[in-house]
């Protein structure tokens, strides 16, 4: 038996080469290597299969899921903001007493009208004259009771305008059988130059409390809106 050299038969059929007895080893030899180096390659090939196998499946990276960017600003709307504030700023309803407490906070603030008279007053000496009959006549009377005086008016504030406004001031009774108020009688008393009033804080009908220098002739000014100037607690 041949070791140690790779041994190369020699090219050719002669049968004598064949049958020799070396020659017979050397075929056992490459016989048996053949397949042995068969097994190995496959061997080595499951090896490298199970190790492909046994390496861990990279995980796709998971899409973060993107921030929404920051809502935007909800723009204001100075205009209606301050609309909004000054209707806030009234009151729903008003009382329009004038207590001693009242009468004292106004006349504090304004020394100019101490003394000052209540419209109503005036009001309630009106209707009970059975004598006045017409717009005339009860203007004339409202004059002489309140000309070049300081007057209280409380009531709604109509036909506004940006520097001046009217209240309405009642004559005559409401009659017992007018349930809608038709008999009453009044005239319109118009305002200028008053603190505190500003046309876009009210709406036709809004209550007002209005102290004013009454001039004559349903000319009435300056004066003061008091609950917005704050002297009507």
């Amino acid at each position: 038996m041949v070791t140690g050299t790779r041994y190369s038969p020699p090219t050719g059929t002669d049968e004598r080469w064949r049958s020799s007895p070396g020659t017979l080893l050397v075929l056992a030899d490459m016989e048996i290597r053949v397949p042995l180096l068969r097994i190995v390659c496959c061997g080595l090939l499951g090896l490298l299969v199970a190790c492909e196998e046994d390496k861990p499946v990279a995980k796709e990276a998971t899409p973060t899921a993107a921030t929404p960017p920051p809502a935007a600003p909800t723009p204001s709307a100075p205009a209606v903001a301050t609309a909004a504030k000054k209707e806030s700023g009234r009151p729903s309803k008003v009382d329009t007493e004038l207590t001693p407490a009242r009468r004292a906070a106004i006349e504090t603030k304004y020394p100019e009208t101490k003394g000052f008279v209540a419209a109503a007053d005036i009001q309630t000496k009106l209707k009970a004259d059975k004598t006045l009959k017409d717009k005339k006549a009860a203007v004339a009377a409202f004059d002489r009771a309140a000309r070049n005086k300081w007057v209280l008016f409380t009531g709604p504030l109509v036909n506004l305008k940006d520097d001046a406004f009217d209240i309405g001031f009642e004559y005559t009774p409401q009659l017992p059988n007018d349930p809608m108020g038709m008999s009453r009688q009044f005239f319109e008393v118009t305002m200028t130059k008053v603190e505190g009033y500003e046309k876009d804080a009210f709406k036709g009908g809004n209550v007002g409390v209005v102290l004013v220098k009454y001039n004559g002739a349903t000319q009435a000014t300056p004066g003061y809106e008091l609950i917005a100037t704050g002297t009507w607690p």
